[in-house]
């Protein structure tokens, strides 16, 4: 009775390079939405105005939603590999 290898063998660079697109995707979308509030929304409105001060800090809580999704992913993607392997 043969038992599996200690070390899996690995995917396809392809597959790597593949999700390496889809977090660079995440954190492109996520941050181009959060630099809109940040820099566009500041000048909407008039002076003083709701937007123009909670803009900057919308935009920061943005960033970190992609930021916290790519890891998301990542993890994800960690785990979808080792189901792979049982």
């Amino acid at each position: 009775m043969s038992e599996p290898p200690s070390v899996p063998s690995a995917h396809p660079v392809s597959d790597y390079v593949e999700d390496g697109a889809r977090i660079a995707a995440i954190l492109f979308v996520w941050g181009a939405i959060a630099a809109f509030f940040t820099y566009g929304m500041a000048n909407v409105g008039s002076t003083g105005s709701l937007l123009e001060t909670l803009g900057p800090q919308i935009g920061t809580v943005l960033a970190l939603a992609g930021v916290l999704n790519a890891v998301l992913f990542v993890l994800y993607r960690a785990v979808d590999y080792r189901q792979g392997y049982e």
